[in-house]
Formats: structure tokens, sequence, C-alpha cells
């Protein structure tokens, strides 16, 4: 086998392995030094070590702040395992983005659905007849979602109350 054959053959091949690479590489420093993961755990000021697993099998990217505990832990100069950290991060962005494009057979069009009719006008107290307005960003819908499903959630826990 050649030494080109056992590598990638692309830097996506290698983004790829950067999650698993990160956690390997996180894994082989704590072996060296001799510690558990509960050790680990202990020294980091964790109470568990499930994540410390989830990290060294590439489930997990810990963040900046305890890779920098891992690099204070380990002994190594603030910095060394930013660089690996980045690479995971970047290969975890890509894979949740790039979708490959699916090949199907030409299709007959989706009819079109039907227009949405506006919402009635409702009457404000001391006021005329008050049209929602439009969301000014995302977080307004996302904090009206949020009130909506906390609104349903009570009626059931009510509901299931008696």
């Amino acid at each position: 086998m050649s030494d080109k054959a056992a590598r990638p053959d692309s830097e996506a091949a290698r983004a790829e392995l950067a999650g698993e690479e990160f956690g390997t590489a996180l894994r082989r420093l704590r072996l060296e030094r001799g510690l558990s993961m509960r050790a680990l755990a202990q020294r980091l000021g964790y109470s568990a070590h499930s994540v410390f697993s989830d990290i060294e099998a590439g489930r997990r990217i810990p963040s900046e702040s305890l890779t920098g505990s891992y690099e204070e832990c380990f002994g190594l100069p603030p910095g060394t395992l930013l660089p690996l950290r980045r690479r995971a991060l970047a290969d975890r962005a890509r894979r949740l983005t790039d979708r490959p494009a699916v090949a199907a057979a030409p299709s007959a069009p989706a009819p079109p659905s039907p227009p949405v009719p506006p919402e009635p006008a409702r009457t404000v107290p001391g006021g005329g007849p008050h049209r929602p307005a439009a969301p000014d960003s995302v977080l307004d819908a996302a904090a009206r979602l949020a009130v909506a499903v906390l609104s349903r959630t009570r009626v059931v826990v009510d509901r299931w109350r008696g």
C-alpha cells in the first residue's frame, strides 16, 4: 500500500476526521498522564465524567474554556489545543450544512398552496382596529413561539392535574 493511499485525498476528507481527531488527542493526553476519566472530571471541577466520554468519542466538542482547562491540567502552553477545536467545529458545521443533492427523477410540480387569508382585524382597547405587526426580527418570532409552547404546556399540565 502506498503512502499516498493511506492518507486522506482531500481537505474535506481530513476535516471529516477533525472531531474524532480532537477527541483522540484528548484521550491520549489523559492516558499519558495516567488519569481516569473520573480523575480528570474531578481535576476540572466536574461531578460526572460522562461529558468527557462524549468528548473523547468525538460526539461533543468542548467549549473554549474547557479546552483551556484541559491545557492547564495537562501542562500545555495556552492555545495549544485551540487549532484542533477550531477544525472540529468547522467539521461539524460542514456536516450539518452540506447536504448531498438527491438525484431524483423529474416529477410533476407540486400543486400551489392555497392563499393564506389575512388575519382579521382586532380592536385595541381605546382605539380602532389593529392588525398584528410583522415580526421585527427572528427573536420576536422565537419569543412568540416560546410563549405559545408554554401556554399549551400549561393547559396540558392543568388538564393532567385534574
